[in-house]
């Protein structure tokens, strides 16, 4: 019975982690959202568990928003009601799997990191051949194809002809691939007492440089090894903060991918925002950037302040340019026009008080880094709206119980032991 329900535990995460991470015709659908969402419901009331009042506070309070937005817009735009499941599958993946999440997210970002590395020599090596190897499925069933002949997914492994160089991993784009790498570095780094090489840490790492993603080296320098420092005896982190600071500085500031892109999207911000606003352009798709994104939808959070657009997404500033079809690539500053101050006062919340909570059960210092980290990596993905992240949020409105507080580390064979 154990062994079945631990199967059944794992394939529910890889249900939430592949919704997360990959694009392609299954994992975006809306039909995959409510049928995952229901059936982890399913599991959910087969093991006698009931929701949480905190939980039945928050669906009264997120329903609630629906007539604010149905009473100044005048409707309500049907992606609600995906969304509505995809916040109801975070909080049930993260009662059910809770204990279980880091030991699963960090072995399965491992398993398939390894796996990218080999299949990302063989894309640097002839790129046309893989991409017909890994979109036999795509170009072969109509049905199934996705963003056309430039992308290619098996949940495995991405090619992208925007990245040709770059490994995207499982995920759906090279800096989709960094973000999973840098959460599992913070899990990994909790998981086995802050050990910094290991085959774990050594795999994401790898896999990390191939990504050469501004916003995943970004959190890296800034985030995950101050994380680390900050969890190091006194002498050690002297020692370590040294070494490593001039390192950091050095790489960050002569990297042309770092340095240049960072400047060149914040110089060139202004110019996405004189792009909206004027509707005379013919082209059919621009990117915003992440400033230009940010920017966007900061003019539209001074027009709705308090609560935001919800999914009302045509009210919104990007969608003014007809016939053009905007990238919105600012995961933080969406989730902030999507629901404005009081929305990011949940976000900042629950985040902070899931690392601040994990800091005691799991033993370790400079929590805030956690949240931090996925913070700076929102602002280049709209990770914030999916079941992997959503978990987070809801881990402080449940009771855990009489099951254990504190977690014994089993050094020797880098394992979690429950008391």
């Amino acid at each position: 019975m154990k062994i079945a329900q631990e199967k059944m535990d794992y394939f529910l995460f890889l249900v939430g982690f592949f919704i997360t991470a990959t694009a392609n015709t299954i994992t975006v659908s809306n039909i995959t959202v409510v049928v995952s969402a229901l059936f982890t419901l399913y599991i959910f009331w087969e093991r006698g568990y009931e929701f949480d009042k905190a939980f039945l506070y928050f669906l009264a309070a997120y329903i609630g928003l629906w007539v604010i937005y149905i009473i100044k817009f005048g409707y309500l735009d049907l992606r609600s009601i995906r969304e509505l499941f995809r916040v109801l599958h975070g909080y049930l993946l993260i009662r059910l799997l809770w204990k279980k999440f880091i030991p699963y997210f960090t072995k399965t970002t491992y398993v398939l990191a390894l796996i990218s590395l080999p299949l990302y020599l063989l894309q640097l090596y002839d790129y046309d051949m893989m991409r017909s190897i890994i979109g036999v499925i795509d170009h072969n069933i109509p049905a199934l194809d996705y963003r056309g002949d430039w992308y290619e997914n098996i949940f495995i492994f991405t090619l992208n002809d925007n990245g040709i160089y770059r490994n995207s991993g499982f995920a759906w784009e090279p800096k989709g691939f960094g973000t999973f790498l840098t959460l599992a570095m913070f899990f990994r780094l909790i998981e086995n007492r802050f050990r910094l090489l290991d085959k774990y840490m050594i795999t994401y790492i790898i896999a990390m440089i191939t990504t050469f993603s501004t916003a995943t080296f970004s959190v890296f320098f800034f985030a995950v090894v101050p994380f680390y420092i900050f969890n190091k005896p006194s002498a050690y982190k002297i020692i370590s903060a040294s070494l490593l600071i001039p390192i950091i500085a050095v790489v960050f500031f002569k990297a042309d991918f770092l340095q240049k892109k960072i400047i060149h999207e914040y110089e060139t911000r202004n110019k996405y925002v004189a792009f909206v606003q004027d509707d005379r352009t013919d082209m059919e798709s621009r990117s915003l950037g992440r400033f230009g994104s940010f920017l966007i939808d900061w003019m539209d959070l001074k027009k709705q302040p308090i609560f935001g657009y919800g999914e009302q997404k045509f009210e919104r500033t990007e969608y003014s340019v007809s016939g053009v079809h905007l990238i919105h690539v600012n995961g933080f500053s969406d989730f902030m026009a999507k629901y404005g101050i009081v929305g990011m006062i949940f976000l900042f919340t629950t985040l902070f008080l899931t690392f601040k909570q994990w800091s005691i059960i799991y033993e370790f210092r400079g929590w805030y880094f956690i949240p931090i980290g996925i913070l700076l990596t929102s602002f280049a993905s709209a990770i914030l709206f999916y079941p992997i992240y959503q978990m987070l949020y809801f881990f402080p409105f449940f009771k855990k119980g009489k099951e254990a507080q504190k977690i014994e580390f089993d050094v020797e064979n880098r394992a979690l032991r429950w008391n």
